[in-house]
């Protein structure tokens, strides 16, 4: 199957296939459902649309995302970038998401006398996980990395020699998120007394524990590979090991580039970022073409053990 046409079958053959089961059964079903159907609900129906104009939309609205879905990800080939998996999976599930919110809609107004005797909105679920798999199968289908940049000619080296060990840690912490982790609180107990009580611990408790999974960063090299640690209990953390790895480079960061701060995902490079800071970065250079940036002190060393160990690993002989 050659690349091409992996992709057109992730971005426009599958979500395209679920547009046209939701037009089929809408048109074989239209004899079984009140006209106007149910389409919004809170504890029970409490909005509703003509069946043909809400049909109409919805399966437009499938097929405008299908096209540019399938339109981007054949220029993106073209042009030789690289499809990650997580943005062809996403991209497949949003394009289907018309045709899974159409079914589930007819799902509960079907064979009810009119659409405030529609059965629940919750049948909408299924539906959804349904956009979900098939999101997971176009990204194993059409999921094209991009292919490894060349080496960089001047590596970062910590001098290592065959037979020694050796170990490095780098950290970094973000003073202005212990500031919040201390203020947060004081903040709520200021809020308007309009809000109850529950609220504002929820909103309390939800702000002490994202700052304490985020506020510091470490990582480790040694010959196991790279292990990068989040927050005070160092969760959630990420091993890589040197078979993963291709080299290790360096890097200044700016605050709010590559997404900002905390764990940040890229789905058009292929870059994930480790930041709680901006300024020096390890970068990691992956066998499967993607990138990792790890903000923390001390960068160079780090990124030197780890070509040092990539070199030994590659002229040992076992």
């Amino acid at each position: 199957m050659t690349k091409l046409i992996r992709v057109l079958f992730a971005t426009a053959v599958l979500p395209g296939a679920a547009l046209a089961v939701a037009g089929v059964l809408e048109d074989a079903w239209a004899g079984r459902l009140p006209d106007p159907v149910a389409t919004h609900w809170s504890s029970g129906p409490n909005g509703h649309s003509a069946l043909g104009t809400f049909t109409g939309v919805a399966l437009g609205l499938g097929a405008v995302a299908v096209l540019l879905l399938a339109t981007s990800a054949v220029t993106a080939l073209r042009r030789g970038r690289p499809l990650p998996r997580p943005t062809v999976g996403v991209g497949a599930g949003f394009a289907a998401l018309p045709a899974a919110v159409l079914l589930s809609v007819l799902v509960a107004n079907l064979d009810v006398p009119d659409w405030q005797a529609a059965r629940s909105g919750l049948a909408v679920l299924p539906f959804l996980l349904g956009a979900a798999i098939l999101g997971g199968i176009a990204a194993l289908v059409g999921g094209l990395p991009s292919p490894p940049a060349p080496e960089t000619a001047d590596r970062p080296s910590v001098g290592l020699r065959p037979g020694e060990r050796a170990f490095w840690s780098g950290r970094a912490v973000n003073p202005a998120m212990l500031w919040a982790l201390a203020l947060v609180p004081v903040a709520i107990a200021l809020l308007p007394a309009g809000l109850p009580w529950q609220t504002g611990v929820w909103i309390a408790f939800v702000g002490v524990v994202v700052t304490a999974l985020t506020y510091r960063l470490s990582a480790s090299v040694d010959a196991r590979g790279v292990t990068i640690r989040f927050g005070l209990l160092g969760v959630p953390w990420r091993h890589f090991s040197l078979e993963d790895v291709r080299e290790a480079t360096t890097r200044e960061l700016t605050t709010f580039g590559d997404g900002g701060l905390g764990l940040r995902f890229n789905p058009v490079t292929g870059t994930t970022a480790y930041k709680v800071r901006g300024g020096p970065a390890l970068v990691l250079a992956l066998a499967n073409g993607r990138t990792v940036l790890v903000s923390v002190d001390d960068p160079e060393t780090g990124a030197g053990l780890v070509n040092d160990l990539l070199a030994q690993r590659i002229t040992r002989i076992d």
